[in-house]
């Protein structure tokens, strides 16, 4: 498999594991449509790799991924085209978590949001450092929860919890994202990445056939889930996005301007 076309996800195979690693950190590792478009097609292309055993997602920088792009948010209020595409992809890129039966594990730093969120948040295993922090801000730019919240969250951490947060866009800590539910571990900062290699490299060592066969089986939760909440969550996040295009760019702009008094952050 050639992986030379990805440069977002920058991708490489070592030892039976894909490294998959979101390059953007000047800009937090937030994607515009390129960058997004990575997303719904590099775990097809690991799919089918029989060199892949087991995939390894991560990021460089100091956030794991805050998402889409400001600017391109902005632009698709505007481009029709843009916005079907953006739901196509979207939707790849949580059916195609769905149906590997690879095991994956992701190593997450620093704030997650968005879409990247959603693609780490889907691995089978997520570590996180102690200062990671992980929201669905969907609500907090006018748009409904639609990268697959609604569908994840709810199996997860439970209704309650996955309500009380979707419904607000506040911010998960790591360590009560672990009690939630929503991820795995959490250990030191600067120790996630070898935290999670480790578990990469003790799936290449197990009967592979019998580690398939058991995350098929336990993936079909996620399969119910997205027939029951995902791709009727994503149709009404692109409505949110065309009927309500001034409600979107206000809220962008007000986030803009927050991110102006931080300027110690990285920039979006």
């Amino acid at each position: 498999m050639d992986y030379s076309r990805y440069s977002f996800l920058r991708t490489e195979v070592r030892n039976h594991i894909a490294h998959i690693t979101l390059s953007r950190p000047e800009k937090a590792n937030s994607c515009r449509g390129p960058e997004h478009a990575e997303f719904a097609t590099i775990l097809r292309d690991v799919a089918v790799d029989d060199d892949v055993w087991a995939v390894l997602i991560s990021s460089t920088g100091r956030s794991f991924s805050v998402g889409a792009d400001y600017g391109w948010m902005e632009e698709l209020l505007s481009d029709h085209d843009a916005l079907i595409e953006l739901q196509k992809q979207a939707s790849e890129l949580v059916h195609a978590h769905i149906d590997l039966d690879k095991p994956v594990v992701c190593a997450m730093q620093g704030m997650a949001t968005g879409s990247g969120l959603m693609f780490g948040l889907l691995s089978d295993v997520v570590i996180a450092d102690r200062d990671a922090r992980i929201a669905d801000g969907h609500v907090t730019i006018a748009l409904a929860a639609g990268d697959g919240g609604a569908m994840y969250w709810p199996l997860a951490a439970g209704l309650v919890r996955a309500k009380r947060h979707l419904l607000t866009g506040d911010f998960v800590t790591a360590e009560d994202a672990v009690r939630y539910g929503l991820i795995a571990e959490v250990v030191d900062n600067g120790q996630c990445l070898q935290r999670a290699t480790e578990y990469a490299e003790r799936w290449v060592a197990m009967p592979q056939l019998a580690l398939r066969y058991t995350k098929r089986a336990l993936n079909q939760w996620l399969r119910h889930g997205a027939q029951v909440a995902f791709d009727y969550s994503l149709a009404l996040e692109i409505q949110s996005f065309a009927m309500t295009p001034d409600a979107v760019r206000d809220a962008v702009a007000q986030l803009r301007e927050q991110l102006k008094n931080r300027p110690q952050k990285e920039k979006v």
